[in-house]
């Protein structure tokens, strides 16, 4: 389409509408609210369109999966699983987005914004269908230069300690916290951050100890953190939600191959 056709395209959509899509600036266009609001629902209704085309025998001129990945679940075990899934469905291109937190991902894929979600459970899953895939042990990486870190830490040892957290509204700090309290523990937050990689850094810089899911703390320890298990053990299960109803044959195809299938 060239660009005349697809800038009448666009203006005779907001004429009916009724609404500005795009912001247009000096340096091209952004979407404004109204077009953040139909993003959505547009994808959902070109997933629509694509398996009408599917269950007729048409072949979709495009298929795409939009998959939205709560960290650290983006790397352990997000990118081994698109990749694989990529090596066996090359025709399909997989867009990857990242939530704020946890209620944010289960809203992207209840608007549409996404096919699949891949977050940690339980969760507020209402209208959401469910697929279980594994859980994540979490385990307590210290800095190098510690000094005597058992194999096991009972969480009533951690009074007092200087931790590393992930932000609020997040399955796993609330694992964490959850246990922290039933202990009878108060620790030390020293800071808040999101990136996983970012938390690795720190812990082996000597800033403070962090709860990491399970492969993370052997990448940590890889690189000199101080690792053990905790007493009592804390695990949290992750697994895709994806809208009720049937899913789009991209979104089939990656519920598939997650499963085993």
């Amino acid at each position: 389409m060239s660009q005349p056709t697809l800038s009448q395209s666009v203006r005779a959509l907001e004429r009916e509408l009724g609404a500005e899509l795009f912001h247009r600036t000096a340096r091209g266009l952004v979407l404004s609210a109204a077009g953040r609001a139909l993003l959505g629902p547009a994808r959902q209704l070109a997933r629509n369109m694509a398996a009408a085309r599917a269950s007729v025998g048409r072949r979709p001129e495009s298929t795409v999966l939009d998959l939205v990945v709560a960290a650290p679940l983006g790397v352990y075990p997000g990118a081994a699983l698109v990749g694989s899934f990529r090596r066996r469905h090359p025709e399909i291109l997989v867009r990857l987005d990242k939530p704020d937190d946890d209620e944010a991902l289960l809203a992207m894929v209840r608007d549409g914004s996404s096919d699949l979600g891949l977050g940690y459970l339980p969760a507020a899953h209402l209208g959401l269908e469910v697929s279980v895939l594994g859980e994540h042990e979490l385990r307590l990486a210290f800095p190098p230069g510690t000094g005597s870190v058992p194999e096991r830490v009972p969480l009533t040892r951690l009074d007092g300690v200087r931790l590393i957290g992930i932000p609020g509204g997040n399955r796993l700090r609330s694992v964490v916290e959850d246990a922290l309290r039933v202990a009878g523990v108060r620790t030390r937050l020293i800071a808040e951050i999101a990136q996983l990689d970012t938390i690795v850094q720190l812990v082996v810089g000597g800033v403070g100890a962090a709860f990491l899911v399970a492969p993370a703390a052997a990448a940590a320890a890889r690189r000199g953190a101080l690792v053990s298990s905790v007493d009592p053990p804390l695990a949290c299960p992750y697994g895709l939600v994806r809208r009720a109803g049937a899913p789009s044959p991209p979104a089939a195809a990656f519920l598939a191959h997650a499963a085993g299938e």
